[in-house]
Parts: structure tokens; C-alpha cells; sequence
């Protein structure tokens, strides 16, 4: 029976677990029915979803902040653990050989990569990106129409064109510049099981996250002086919230867009990303800086850890005087 009060929130199993279970042996005898044990967890899991009376606007406020953060850092973490179905790369070396020919500069790493070749000043780029074309299509790769691009986007004027082989994107764009180049990108197509793993994990977040707010309200709601872990939780939050909403402008960007370049909008090809990629601040013209945006959620987690560290300790000298 001890096992099932650990469905009530610690704040209740101090206080009532010998009252609930004196209460439930009462009703149902000394053996409870598999309905009363029922009743009494979810009745237990809904005191841990269930906002404190005293400083109730406050606790809704701290939960709804902590399901937006919780929700973003479950979608990092379902997204990041997708990438382990991503196929894997050729060698950018061998590609770029293969594609752009001698002499082209190539590097890469596990999930991106990227090459470049120079043209002889002056050459047109439409021609350099059909060459590369047919490489490609000879090489087995389904590769799309050539477009043009005049350069009224802010783009340089190019010629440009997708290519891929189910498991592999390409993006290649021939520039027209006083020193022509041409550029070829590839990531990892998407797999299968991404979608469904990232939306599992967002909603995992955001009940965690529910849950986290609710257990810190009830415990700042508690403390003798809440006020200033009140704004500390509340200051956390916020700066928790720049990173989970460019984090989630980023996913967006990349499940939406529809010619990514560049990385081709992967959320994770420098390590655990939270924050906004390098794809989106290209794409939507934002500060480079945003890229470090998760030093905001560092910064917030710091502050709700102290939040909650100084509701705990300003409880202390109520739990000695009780006793």
C-alpha cells in the first residue's frame, strides 16, 4: 500500500500518508479492491496537476512557462535521438571530386557537407551547373530541373537545382561573381521515424514541464518568504523561453522548408541544438548571435535550481518549529 502513495506529491505523503491509508483501510477493508488502489493513484496524480489555492494565478502562470520550455527541450531530445536513423554521408572529398571534378575544396562531417569550386573569371554559371548536372545523372542521382535566379532575392544571380538518391540531399547553386564559383551542399533526407519521435517527445516535455511548474509553485507557495524565489522562478522561465521558441521556429523552418541550402535546416549538425540554427538566421536575415541562444536557457535553469533551493530552505525553521 506505501508503494501506491507515491503517486501524491512528497508534500502530501508527509503530511496524509498515514491518513490516506488508515482511511482507505476503513472503506475497503484490509485488502482494497484493484478499483480503490485505481481510485486512489489517479486521485494522487491529479494532486500533482492540481495548482496550489494560495498564489493560484502565479502557479499558472510558472506552469504554462515550464510546458512551453518542457516542450521544447522534449522535442530537442526526440529530434536529436531521430538522428541516429539518419543515413550516413559519402566522403565529401569523394563527392565533390565526383560532382564538381578536380580541384574543388571540400570538407564535411558526420550529418552536412560541403564543397566548392572555382570558374575561370567571367565564365556563366549556367553551363558549370549543367555539367555538374549530368555528372550527377550519370553518377544515379534523381536530380531536378536547373532554375535561374536573377539575384531580385538578394541572392547573387545563379543557377541552381536539387538532387538526391532517397537517403541523400543535394543542393548545388552556381554563382555569377566577378570569381564564379560553384556550390554544392548535402545533408541527410529526413527519416520516417523523425516527425513522430520529436512529437513524442514534445508532449512528454510538456506534461513533465507541467508538472515541474505545479511542484515549484506549491513549494514556493509554501516557503515563509516566497517573493524572491517567486521572481527568480519567474525570471528563469522567461529566459528559458528564448531559447525553446527560436528552437521551435528552427524545427518549424525545418520540416516546412521547402529549398533548404546551407545544411538544409538540421537542427543538430553541431551538436545538441537548442536555440536557433544557422539555416534559419541565414534564412530569415536574424543576428548570428542567436545561435548561442541556449546560454539564455543555461542561465534560466540556474535560476530556477536557485528558485527552488531558497523556497526549500526558508521551509526549514517552519518544519522545527512544528516539531
Amino acid at each position: 500500500m506505501n508503494a501506491l502513495l507515491w503517486a501524491y506529491p512528497a508534500r502530501l505523503r508527509e503530511r496524509h500518508g498515514a491518513e490516506l491509508i488508515t482511511t482507505l483501510m476503513d472503506m475497503s477493508g484490509e485488502r482494497p479492491s484493484r478499483g480503490d488502489r485505481w481510485h486512489l493513484v489517479l486521485d494522487g496524480l491529479g494532486e500533482r496537476f492540481r495548482p496550489p489555492v494560495r498564489w493560484r494565478p502565479f502557479a499558472l502562470v510558472v506552469a504554462a512557462l515550464a510546458l512551453v520550455a518542457g516542450g521544447a527541450l522534449g522535442a530537442v531530445a526526440g529530434s536529436l535521438a531521430a538522428t541516429s536513423a539518419y543515413a550516413e554521408l559519402p566522403s565529401a572529398r569523394a563527392l565533390a571530386d565526383q560532382a564538381l571534378g578536380p580541384g574543388a575544396d571540400a570538407h564535411g562531417g558526420r550529418h552536412y557537407l560541403d564543397a566548392e569550386l572555382p570558374l575561370s573569371p567571367g565564365a556563366p554559371s549556367g553551363p558549370a551547373a549543367e555539367q555538374v548536372r549530368q555528372r550527377l545523372i550519370a553518377a544515379g542521382w534523381t536530380v531536378s530541373a536547373p532554375a535561374v535566379g536573377d539575384g531580385s532575392d538578394g541572392v547573387l544571380s545563379n543557377t541552381h537545382f536539387r538532387a538526391g538518391d532517397g537517403d541523400i540531399e543535394l543542393s548545388v547553386y552556381a554563382y555569377d561573381f566577378e570569381q564564379p564559383f560553384v556550390q554544392l551542399a548535402g545533408w541527410p533526407a529526413r527519416p520516417a521515424s523523425y516527425v513522430p519521435l520529436t512529437i513524442a517527445g514534445a508532449l512528454l516535455g510538456m506534461i513533465a514541464g507541467w508538472l515541474l511548474g505545479m511542484a515549484l509553485s506549491h513549494r514556493i507557495g509554501a516557503a515563509r518568504r516566497p517573493l524572491r524565489s517567486a521572481v527568480l522562478a519567474g525570471t528563469g522561465l522567461t529566459l528559458l523561453l528564448v531559447p525553446s521558441v527560436l528552437f521551435t521556429l528552427s524545427l518549424g523552418y525545418y520540416l516546412g522548408a521547402t529549398d533548404p541550402n546551407g545544411q538544409g535546416g538540421l537542427l543538430h549538425t553541431r551538436g545538441i541544438t537548442f536555440g536557433a540554427t544557422f539555416d534559419l538566421v541565414r534564412a530569415w536575415d536574424l543576428p548570428y548571435e542567436l545561435t548561442d541562444a541556449y546560454l539564455y536557457g543555461l542561465l534560466g535553469l540556474v535560476a530556477v535550481a536557485i528558485a527552488a533551493i531558497l523556497a526549500r530552505s526558508a521551509r526549514e525553521p517552519l518544519v522545527r518549529e512544528a516539531a
